[in-house]
């Protein structure tokens, strides 16, 4: 009976209601968990370890992020898009190009390591040295998560990530309880990551039997990494200058309101990853009006979301991280409200934009919204501080939105 009335109700609103609630379950399972898990992590760090500890642990996953990028993150999309469309073979073609590339990567992680243990500063520096070892493992085995998406088996999807998740976590905090070493720490994290999706990926490769590849998958990949170059600098700039121009326990800080703002960041990913395998078989008119019809609706729930967020930061912060990091409460509150702003962003440029491939248009968005984003972190960082650094958040945020909006056709100035 129940099946029956969201039929109706899909059929009503020219959507596929059965196939979003029924897929959108597993993965908001499994963003729940993943989300239960990151704060457990950071719970963790910021009860047992110092805040310059913890500061740091952030400032090497930021480097690790930006040299990440040398691992072609974009041919995942390619991947997606490629199986939904029978070429399943792109998974083992797409996977060997990006450990090519990752051992660049893995080079320049190195020598950061390097230049931290000549310094004397041998917890930074070993703990680079051990991200150099890991950096292809961690991040490549990753690809099977994009053939499983494209496979359109969330169910798996949500499966396989809660399972890894949960004990690449679990062993993390133990290593945090048990020894409080930021190398030893670093290891243990990227370790179990990098040996639980090995065997994910290679359970996913065993069953390509399909010899039918794409070679233009593969460049389409290449374009997507080039896409998000500008991006992933931005995504990690503003940590890296904090810890550089600040200090480590201002970084501490502003990561603690990062963090719990973008609770609702894996929503925004849900609904792309959602949308993307179905737009990617929709002709281009048919999926910019999929999209276009419903951007407002997103934004106006996100909005609700983002309230009762902002109204639980002042006694969720201070319960959970103790009161050190008070200070964290008004720089997440200004947070939330730059997620909410940005909410239909991630639909349009990491579904809308490349289920068409509409390249030119995603170097357009990445790098104008990153270099603004640089620009204003650069400049308000070194003037307001920490608050500096958000506000220079939110007006990138609120750039982005309004280009990638014009860009899709969604507004005009006319």
């Amino acid at each position: 009976m129940i099946g029956r009335y969201i039929s109706r109700i899909g059929n009503f609103i020219q959507l596929d209601l059965d196939y979003y609630i029924r897929n959108s379950f597993y993965l908001i399972t499994a963003r729940g968990v993943i989300m239960a898990c990151g704060l457990l992590l950071s719970v963790t760090f910021a009860r047992l370890v110092s805040q310059g500890t913890y500061g740091q642990w952030n400032y090497i996953l930021s480097i690790i992020g930006i040299c990440a990028i040398l691992t072609l993150p974009g041919m995942n999309t390619a991947i997606t898009q490629a199986v939904a469309t029978g070429h399943d073979r792109v998974l083992i073609d797409g996977t060997k190009q990006r450990f090519k590339w990752s051992l660049l990567g893995s080079l320049i992680l190195a020598g950061v390591g390097l230049y931290y243990l000549l310094a004397d500063n041998t917890e930074l520096g070993s703990g680079l040295l051990v991200a150099a070892l890991f950096l292809p493992f961690y991040q490549n085995f990753a690809s099977y998560m994009a053939y499983i998406t494209g496979k359109k088996q969330f169910d798996r999807l949500a499966k396989y990530q809660i399972i890894t998740q949960v004990a690449a976590i679990l062993v993390t905090v133990l290593v945090i309880y048990f020894s409080r070493n930021l190398t030893v720490i670093v290891v243990a994290y990227l370790l179990s990551f990098s040996v639980l999706r090995g065997y994910f990926f290679r359970v996913a490769s065993r069953e390509v039997t399909s010899q039918k590849s794409d070679p233009g998958a593969i460049t389409f990949g290449n374009h997507m990494t080039i896409a998000q170059i500008p991006a992933s600098i931005r995504g990690h700039y503003d940590k890296i200058i904090i810890a550089l121009l600040l200090s480590f326990t201002d970084l501490a800080i502003y990561s603690i309101a990062l963090a719990f703002s973008e609770i609702l960041s894996p929503l925004r990913s849900i609904i792309a990853s959602l949308i993307f395998p179905k737009l990617s078989q929709m002709d281009k008119k048919e999926a910019y009006s999929e999209v276009r019809k419903r951007w407002l609706l997103v934004i106006a729930g996100f909005a609700v979301i983002g309230g009762i967020l902002i109204a639980l930061c002042p006694y969720v912060i201070p319960f959970l991280y103790s009161q050190k990091y008070a200070a964290s409460v008004l720089y997440a509150q200004l947070l939330i409200v730059s997620v909410v702003i940005s909410a239909p962003v991630q639909i349009i440029n990491k579904a809308l934009f490349p289920s068409q491939r509409r390249i030119k248009d995603l170097y357009k968005l990445q790098i104008s919204s990153s270099v603004v984003g640089i620009i204003l972190a650069t400049v308000l960082v070194i003037n307001y501080g920490l608050l500096g650094a958000v506000i220079a958040f939110i007006l990138m945020r609120a750039f982005s939105l309004f280009y990638s909006l014009w860009l899709a056709g969604f507004l005009s100035f006319h």
